[in-house]
């Protein structure tokens, strides 16, 4: 029992090392041609210099006028940023117009923090068991959503407003509830029933009303 016990301690140990996980850092090789099994391989260190790990997309505001809700998300994932491979953390910058909306979505990888720069921001979740809880935020202000919750934001103020979120996973998934709902090839016959829709007219109208940019 002892000799089996060391011997999986032992293995143990070399996963954790073949595997990386007591690593500092894993910059992200994004060739084509890198294996993958879960995740990206290391960049070769001989190769990593300082400008992999800093990261100035966020200096400029991204274009609230393609989205189709006068909202933008630019974003810091893994494949936007690789130094983030292996750390489980990522970022995104939402910019809001006046009354701009980033629609009810989910991260099924990650729990997530705003934090307003700018403006005045309303935004909630709404729990597992369906209760919304929701608050209009300032300047200064964090919110947290857990896990997997539903989430909105939208610009209630006079002017612009942007946030600077954070998510504990590189790569934690954005789902549009309305490109899931409308855009999946759902039967209509289901959403007919599920939405309480009465023919394909009505449902046409909802579809085209979904936003033409929000991960379509």
């Amino acid at each position: 029992m002892e000799i089996l016990i060391q011997m999986f301690f032992v293995k143990s140990y070399e996963w954790n090392f073949s595997y990386g996980i007591e690593m500092d850092f894993c910059v992200a090789d994004l060739s084509p041609t890198a294996p993958r099994v879960n995740g990206f391989p290391c960049k070769d260190r001989a190769n990593v210099t300082s400008k992999d790990f800093l990261f100035t997309d966020f200096r400029t505001a991204g274009n609230v006028s393609v989205t189709g809700t006068n909202a933008y998300a630019s974003f810091a994932t893994v494949l936007e940023y690789p130094a983030v491979n292996t750390l489980g953390i990522s970022h995104v910058r939402l910019d809001f117009g006046i009354g701009g909306v980033v629609p009810p979505h989910t991260h099924p990888y990650a729990s997530e923090t705003l934090f307003v720069v700018q403006g005045s921001i309303l935004t909630g979740f709404v729990s597992f068991d369906g209760v919304l809880y929701a608050e209009t935020l300032q300047k200064g202000d964090i919110y947290i959503f857990p896990k997997g919750t539903l989430h909105f934001q939208i610009n209630v103020g006079t002017g612009p407003a942007i946030s600077f979120n954070s998510l504990n996973s590189q790569s934690p998934g954005f789902l549009v509830a309305a490109n899931q709902l409308l855009l999946s090839n759902i039967p209509a016959a289901v959403l007919e029933s599920s939405l309480g829709i009465s023919n394909a007219t009505d449902l046409n109208l909802l579809e085209a009303s979904v936003p033409p940019n929000w991960g379509n």
